[in-house]
Order: C-alpha cells, then structure tokens, then sequence
C-alpha cells in the first residue's frame, strides 16, 4: 500500500516538472560565459572571412539596435 502512494506521489510529481529550458534548471551551469565590449570587437581588413563574421554577429548581439526578427 506504501509503494502504490508513493508511486503515485513520484507520478504527480514528475508530471508536473518542466522541462522548458526557460526555468533555468536545464541549463548547463559549466558554460563558461565570455563577456566581450563592443570597443574589443575590431574590423580589421586583415581578418578571415570567418573571423569577420564572427564579430559581426557578436557586435549584433552586444549592440543596442531594436530586434528586428521578432
């Protein structure tokens, strides 16, 4: 009789997790975050292509333009 109450206390319970990764819990907390300026980024002409791009999609994210993809 105890194992079918807690059975089913573990059921009402794990029913209601979330599994949304907004909550914060899911997230992977060893992450190392780098935090760049926006005066660090350079556009040099002597970047890659790659490197190039890069730096236009972090001067994206770091800018204060209005978000237009929304």
């Amino acid at each position: 009789m105890i194992r079918l109450i807690l059975a089913l206390i573990l059921l009402l319970l794990l029913t209601n997790c979330s599994v949304d990764t907004k909550s914060g819990f899911w997230k992977n907390k060893k992450e190392s975050k780098i935090i760049k300026k926006i005066s660090d980024i350079r556009f040099d002409y002597d970047l890659s292509f790659n490197q190039f791009k890069e730096n236009a999609i972090e001067y994206g994210k770091l800018s204060n333009y209005p978000k237009l993809d929304k």
